[in-house]
């Protein structure tokens, strides 16, 4: 191994047992707490050029973490970040991660913008929110990097992700809800759908509803998060849904509408694996779970219910934002609204 740097300033040497990545950079020794040498090995070049030009941008940023890669990193911090953020927040970092695989075994210094970029582009398709959450997971990471001076550039905040589409907050029709109603002892779930038509919880709220939720005194579920006016606020259970909550409750599951061995429902696996199967034997229109949630505002609008009230319901913090978004009048109310007038 023939060397062409000095010590002080860290070595470029070419051994002779490898051909494919002959040059190898050593960064200067740095001592141990026991005064003991130790050296770094940058990497292995196919060039003498190669190793020079990473031997000057270690030298530019000396750390003993130079050559750590993506996935010692996101254990790094992951160790520290999960101390104090909850378990919903733990899982939506963790299915980012999964999403990231091909960075695992890269040099962590050695990623670039483009490189992720094209995950993103790659998995276009998932939602928004899904895409926004693998970049936030990136952006943590190289802040974290950029704490330990791993690198000196955070490339993850240059990431585009694609513009959201403007989708219709719809909800199912009447002759859709009739549709559901007579398929709930025909179709699986077709119960827990209508339950969500009638209650109008956010789909993560609805699945961690607990039996402790209930008040059987007063018939009124107690749960919601997300906003200080949608955290515990009180839904009556409306007697149409009676019997069925009633039912799953006889399960005696950790949440109400729990799986069969009485462990909760990821919203992932409920929409997958229960609620669109649902929609598809029922035959109607594939519509997601939270336009549910618009279903209950557009129905309890349309009966007449006074706006406070849909307001704390669907527990927002203002009327418009359930006005303007959440209610949807039928062309049929609008006629028969157009007919009152004299």
């Amino acid at each position: 191994m023939s060397k062409q740097r000095g010590n002080g300033t860290g070595t470029v040497c070419k051994r002779k047992d490898s051909k494919s990545r002959p040059w190898v950079a050593i960064a200067p020794a740095i001592y141990t707490d026991e005064g003991k040498p130790k050296r770094i090995v940058i990497g292995h070049f196919k060039t003498s050029r190669e190793a020079k030009e990473a031997l000057f941008q270690y030298q530019q940023n000396p750390t003993e973490k130079f050559n750590i890669i993506f996935s010692e990193v996101f254990t790094e911090w992951s160790e520290i970040a999960y101390r104090n953020i909850s378990k919903q927040t733990i899982d939506n970092y963790n299915a980012a991660y999964k999403k990231l695989s091909e960075l695992y075994r890269i040099r962590f210094r050695d990623i670039r913008t483009s490189q992720m970029q094209k995950i993103i582009d790659d998995n276009a398709s998932m939602s928004q929110s899904s895409l926004s959450k693998i970049k936030l997971l990136l952006v943590q990471l190289y802040k974290y990097a950029l704490e330990n001076d791993i690198v000196s550039k955070n490339y993850a905040e240059f990431i585009n992700l694609p513009k959201a589409e403007t989708k219709s907050k719809d909800s199912f029709t009447d002759i859709e809800l009739a549709k559901i109603e007579k398929s709930v002892d025909i179709v699986p779930f077709a119960d827990v759908i209508l339950c969500m038509c009638y209650t109008g919880f956010r789909i993560n709220e609805f699945l961690n509803l607990t039996p402790f939720s209930y008040d059987s005194k007063n018939n009124i579920l107690t749960g919601g998060s997300k906003t200080t006016a949608g955290k515990n606020r009180n839904v009556p259970v409306h007697a149409k849904i009676l019997p069925i909550v009633e039912k799953w409750l006889s399960k005696k599951g950790k949440t109400i509408f729990c799986k069969e061995d009485g462990t909760p429902y990821t919203a992932r696996l409920f929409r997958e694996k229960c609620y669109y199967p649902a929609l598809e034997k029922i035959g109607v229109r594939p519509l997601s779970p939270h336009c549910t949630r618009h279903t209950c505002a557009t129905m309890l609008s349309a009966a007449g219910a006074r706006p406070e009230d849909i307001q704390k319901i669907l527990g927002h913090t203002d009327y418009d934002t359930t006005a303007n978004t959440y209610i949807h009048q039928s062309i049929n109310t609008l006629k028969n609204a157009i007919g009152l007038l004299k």
